[in-house]
């Protein structure tokens, strides 16, 4: 339905012709539409435009029975205008009412009226010339009518899929087949600026052009998406490119090209699976010491700052736990959490996880990656084990932590990153300065707000605690009815120095529940996981031999770092990192597992029983 605001222009016209008319006829024009509102006028209709012409009136009459009326009378003398609501103050002497059709359908009524005994003796001696000529001009307005609906139908369909158009994430460039570009949607730009496109209108120019996208064309294929890597003013760009021919009326072609960024969609698929972990907050991790609830205190306080953060501490403190608890927490909970296991990573590929790389930038680069950093944008970088990034990469992380830049290997574009990064670290970095193994520079950039995570040991009220609540949560999973511990087990846990902090503790447990048949944990059950205290060390070996002491000790060590890192790492990164520890090779470790039956499986890589001193003399 057309509106009173869209029909402006068409009464902006109705105006223009009852002047036109006037001049001819030398008669007061006017005009009404279907809803009897005035139109057009002149005279002393010229004033009441957009009023209400009156009701019963000869106007009305015409443009219900769709019939011309010619009036010599005064209307006033005229019996079928009695009941007109303007009858008493009627000056009108005679006058000429045509209706106006579009398509049959009535839309108005133009009529011309006398005020004096002149005008109304022309309109009687050229009766039939008048109404001939009126009904023409109402004829001309009926087809300017029809013109200006047809008008208005192009103009909302091209308003609606422009406004579809705009509403999708994808780039649209329309060309005709000869390359003029006859349209673009507002997505483009923000597609090239992504990819640091400035110049749109060379760009896309110069995309149609391009080799690659000629070959497509000519071969009729990229129907689908399909990714193309082009070359332009010397920068490579990869986009993901649809091609769609339409066939127009006049047997011509155009070529509609829908534009994505690929890197860009990568990066967004990459950053909802990072946002896609459990929403771990501080009261979530475990606790209740003094010591301990003044770090929480003094991490809630940093997840408000934009700072860099150093989280300090023993392996299985849970440091990650609190920079996941500090992101969640921050104004950047909603972007990605994007964790780096810095002693994970290979020294050749250090690079190309932190900033990505360009396809074709070295050989197995088949596709663009997108660094960790780019994947983390308004998010967050949590920097673990810090203290393992080689010497020789530690300054470009520095570069990164001071410009907030990025530039993928083999690629000269250098991207802007909006991160928070908060390093993780189990050995004393500062100590490691001094040492020439971690620049000074780095840390100080990265020592910002310092949080130190104390050691379980140190945290005598946290023990039982978190082992009550690890007891609990293991219980209902393994469908046990286990309800604590008993006081042998309580004391032998209270007294134990715990190696592993909380990481131990919760596979102590879990494997407790597994095989304890009573309501209580006993500490016959427990005893056989705990690492032995150094006291009384040697009086272990009463009796035995040297080597076979030294066999003892050695297979003791290598369980105890293959228990250290089994947790929270992959079967290969758990070897790379127990070979690392233990400076020896990957040959040298699968021999002494296979000498000290040490048995790996699948699920925790371990299975192990109490050393046996004989099997190892045997062994020896």
């Amino acid at each position: 339905m057309i509106n009173e605001l869209e029909l402006q222009e068409y009464y902006d016209l109705a105006q223009k012709i009852a002047e036109a008319i006037e001049a001819v006829l030398n008669l007061d024009v006017t005009m009404m539409n279907e809803n009897m509102d005035r139109i057009a006028g002149t005279g002393i209709y010229k004033k009441e435009l957009n009023n209400k012409i009156a009701k019963n009136s000869a106007f009305e009459s015409c443009l219900l029975s769709d019939e011309s009326f010619v009036i010599i009378n005064h209307c006033k003398n005229e019996s079928i205008y009695n009941r007109c609501t303007n009858r008493i103050h009627c000056q009108e002497l005679a006058k000429i009412c045509v209706p106006i059709k579009c398509k049959e359908k009535k839309i108005g009524v133009l009529g011309v009226i006398a005020f004096n005994d002149e005008q109304k003796h022309r309109i009687q001696s050229n009766r039939d010339i008048y109404l001939n000529y009126l009904e023409k001009m109402a004829s001309l307005l009926g087809g300017k009518y029809d013109q200006y609906q047809m008008d208005l139908s192009k103009k909302r369909y091209a308003q609606r899929m422009n406004g579809i158009l705009n509403t999708i994430n994808s780039g649209v460039i329309l060309y005709t087949d000869s390359g003029e570009v006859l349209y673009t949607n507002n997505a483009l730009e923000g597609i090239f600026a992504e990819v640091g496109i400035e110049n749109i209108d060379d760009f896309v120019s110069e995309i149609r052009k391009h080799k690659k996208l000629q070959e497509l064309l000519e071969s009729g294929q990229c129907i689908r998406p399909c990714e193309i890597a082009i070359d332009i003013l010397g920068i490579k760009y990869t986009l993901l490119v649809t091609i769609t021919y339409l066939n127009m009326d006049n047997n011509s072609k155009e070529i509609m090209l829908t534009i994505q960024n690929i890197d860009y969609f990568k990066k967004q698929v990459m950053q909802s699976i990072e946002k896609n972990h459990i929403r771990l907050k501080f009261d979530n991790i475990l606790g209740i010491s003094k010591e301990f609830l003044e770090v929480k205190r003094l991490a809630e306080k940093a997840a408000l700052s934009e700072s860099n953060i150093l989280i300090q501490g023993e392996s299985g403190t849970g440091k990650e736990l609190f920079a996941r608890a500090i992101h969640n927490s921050s104004d950047r909970r909603d972007f990605a959490f994007v964790p780096i296991n810095c002693g994970a990573i290979p020294y050749d590929l250090f690079e190309s996880e932190f900033f990505g790389y360009e396809k074709g930038a070295f050989t197995g680069a088949y596709a663009n990656k997108i660094g960790k950093f780019e994947v983390a944008d308004k998010g967050t970088v949590f920097l673990d084990e810090i203290g393992d990034i080689p010497y020789d990469l530690q300054v470009k992380l520095l570069r990164i932590l001071q410009e907030k830049e990025v530039c993928r290997i083999g690629s000269n574009v250098v991207k802007k990153v909006d991160v928070k990064i908060i390093a993780a670290s189990n050995k004393d970095l500062l100590k490691r300065v001094k040492e020439g193994l971690f620049r000074e520079d780095l840390y100080y950039r990265l020592n910002v707000i310092p949080i130190m995570v104390p050691p379980l040991v140190k945290r005598h009220e946290d023990i039982l605690y978190i082992a009550n609540h690890f007891i609990k949560y293991y219980s209902k999973l393994l469908n046990k009815d286990i309800r604590g511990l008993t006081q042998e087990a309580i004391n032998l846990m209270m007294e134990y120095h715990w190696p592993g902090n909380v990481r131990e503790m919760q596979n102590l447990i879990e494997y407790a529940c597994n095989f304890e048949t009573g309501s209580l944990i006993s500490s016959q059950v427990i005893e056989k996981r705990l690492e032995p205290k150094n006291e009384g060390f040697t009086k272990r070996f009463d009796g035995e031999s040297l080597s076979s002491s030294l066999g003892i000790v050695e297979k003791e060590i290598i369980i105890r770092c293959i228990n250290k890192y089994s947790y929270s790492n992959t079967k290969d990164q758990m070897i790379s990192c127990v070979c690392k520890e233990l400076d020896i090779s990957r040959a040298t470790l699968y021999r002494k597992i296979k000498e000290y039956n040490i048995c790996l499986n699948h699920e925790n890589y371990l299975n192990h029983e109490t050393i046996d001193k004989k099997d190892t003399k045997r062994q020896k």
